[in-house]
């Protein structure tokens, strides 16, 4: 997998997969990642940074699609806070005071394919750090593990997740999906009117 060239290329598509559900002061976000950049024979060490807030702690949870509840789950690493990684992150997109950064690994696969199911659980997540007509901005980034974010070509996505009270999905998609509706609707054509014709005397 690659996104191809220098620099990041958005070539991660994450679509809502239902509506996150929110769990005492956590929330848990389904999605389905496309991945739309090349692939190889091989299989491949894959490194994942996502950005949230200073005292949050997302739970990334990866399975091929289209999973079930029996699919097992790909193996997803975890680095710790002192991990090279990490510094990477903070260096190549930066992170502020109130943010910080996370970083996973796993092993892509051929068989795999180039779409997956994700849960992403972020806690804590309701007031004080987002209030319930809110909403947070995540950003992830994809790369190779023999590269840096810095050096190395990678993808990204970003995405938001809602407070309990807001709606699960943003507007853009609100809008594609009631054009989808449109397009689907038949309309009944109108049966011609006859005209009669008066008799010839």
């Amino acid at each position: 997998m690659g996104s191809g060239g220098g620099g990041g290329v958005p070539n991660l598509d994450l679509q809502q997969n239902g509506i996150p559900s929110h769990t005492g002061s956590s929330i848990t976000s389904k999605r389905v990642v496309t991945f739309s950049g090349a692939t190889t024979a091989g299989p491949i060490l894959l490194k994942v940074g996502i950005r949230v807030k200073a005292g949050q702690t997302p739970t990334l949870v990866l399975k091929k699609h289209p999973s079930t509840a029996t699919t097992p789950p790909i193996l997803v690493t975890t680095l710790p806070p002192t991990d090279a990684v990490i510094a990477d992150l903070k260096s190549t997109f930066g992170c502020d005071t109130e943010e910080q950064w996370f970083a996973f690994t796993f092993t892509w696969l051929p068989g795999l394919g180039r779409k997956f199911d994700s849960a992403l659980t972020l806690a804590p997540f309701e007031p004080t750090f987002v209030t319930s007509g809110g909403f947070q901005v995540l950003t992830t980034v994809l790369c190779h593990a023999s590269t840096t974010f810095s050096v190395g070509p990678y993808s990204y996505a970003i995405s938001a997740l809602p407070g309990s009270n807001t709606a699960g999905f943003p507007l853009s998609a609100l809008q594609s999906a009631t054009a989808k509706k449109k397009s689907k609707k038949k309309y009944a054509k109108k049966p011609k009117t006859k005209v009669k014709k008066k008799a010839r005397r």
